[in-house]
């Protein structure tokens, strides 16, 4: 095998999604899925982005004709069904929403915080 040397590109799309990596191999280059340790997917070009572009339709063509136990079908559904429970969570809201009324405070039920700034601010409302 051909002595690799791994290229630090930012790639964009579903490679980048994936973490597909590029390497630099005579004469060429070439891409593929570091999990992919049965080299299934490789995606080889003249130029980085012929390899990512040879990569992506290798993709495909291997998640049509692949069976549900394959290595890469399982890491590509697994990466979707992060995608989706992620997406789930950006829907829900960080800071639940009230009743839209403003506290009503009296004498009794003041939170201290208020009486300070009140203390501090209003200083009319301690002589009454």
């Amino acid at each position: 095998m051909p002595r690799r040397k791994h290229i630090e590109i930012k790639l964009h799309g579903i490679a980048e999604k994936l973490g597909a990596q590029v390497y630099s191999e005579s004469p060429g280059f070439i891409c593929l899925l570091p999990k992919d340790v049965h080299s299934s997917v490789v995606g080889r070009g003249s130029s980085v982005g012929e390899a990512v572009e040879n990569w992506n339709l290798k993709l495909q063509s291997h998640l049509r004709n692949a069976s549900d136990d394959d290595p890469i079908v399982m890491y590509v559904k697994s990466f979707l069904t992060k995608q989706e429970v992620s997406k789930e969570r950006e829907i829900e809201p960080l800071i639940p929403k009230g009743t839209g009324k403003r506290p009503t405070w009296t004498e009794e039920n003041k939170p201290q915080h208020v009486i300070d700034f009140e203390n501090q601010f209003y200083k009319s409302r301690n002589k009454r």
